[in-house]
């Protein structure tokens, strides 16, 4: 709903700055482990503009999310 075309109105909030993208990545991070250590090695991950993922002999490169989505029992 936030990235309809719908007419916006003074007491809406729209979100529409994705709106006209081809795509939207989002990044997912839960239950990292305990402690802060963990959740910082996963942040900082998170936080670089670009991960490389290697599978066998091919190479991938994935962007980091336009929305970062944190699920767990402490989120």
């Amino acid at each position: 709903a936030a990235m309809s075309k719908i007419q916006d109105k003074k007491d809406d909030l729209l979100y529409d700055h994705l709106m006209e993208r081809e795509e939207l990545w989002f990044d997912f991070m839960c239950d990292t482990g305990d402690g802060g250590n963990s959740s910082y090695s996963v942040t900082r991950l998170l936080a670089q503009p670009f991960l490389e993922v290697k599978g066998g002999s091919s190479k991938h490169f994935l962007p980091r999310g336009d929305l970062l989505l944190i699920g767990g029992d402490l989120a």
